[in-house]
């Protein structure tokens, strides 16, 4: 990956992050502040697995982008925690966090540990180019997101 469009892509994500949240507020005005910021989070884990599997699928063939999106993936992994420290059960408007994360935080704590954990090691197979490292990474990084919204998350 060029150094060029390291820095472009740097600055595509900061605009990202600092815009979205506006964005989406404006979109879900009902949605509190702490909510939103979490979903936001979020949001930026989820559309980094997506463009990995349209990688993987051959939808795309940006390989190149591997080391980078899941940087991405990494790094909203580790934004996630602290998203979800402030329990806002007595905030009003909608969420889809269950108040059993702030229950069972140890459990959901240690869960979002296993994430960061997961997707750094990702992001380190992700710059070998290597996809027998790649892939198996991949699944590993995502391997716990159903069973922890089966548990945390309102449909």
């Amino acid at each position: 990956m060029t150094r060029a469009f390291r820095k472009k892509l740097l600055a595509t994500t900061v605009a990202a992050a600092v815009f979205a949240p506006s964005v989406a507020l404006a979109q879900d005005e009902q949605t509190f502040a702490e909510a939103q910021y979490r979903k936001d989070v979020m949001q930026h884990f989820n559309l980094s697995i997506k463009k990995i599997l349209q990688n993987f699928q051959g939808n795309v063939q940006h390989p190149e982008h591997y080391a980078a999106i899941a940087d991405i993936m990494a790094n909203a992994a580790t934004l996630s925690k602290a998203a979800f420290e402030k329990d806002t059960r007595s905030m009003e408007g909608p969420t889809k966090a269950k108040g059993e994360i702030w229950d069972n935080w140890e459990d959901f704590s240690g869960r979002m540990d296993k994430l960061v954990e997961d997707t750094a090691a990702f992001a380190e197979a992700a710059k070998s180019g290597d996809m027998g490292q790649i892939q198996p990474g991949f699944r590993r990084a995502v391997s716990q997101c159903k069973a922890c919204h089966d548990l945390y998350k309102a449909d």
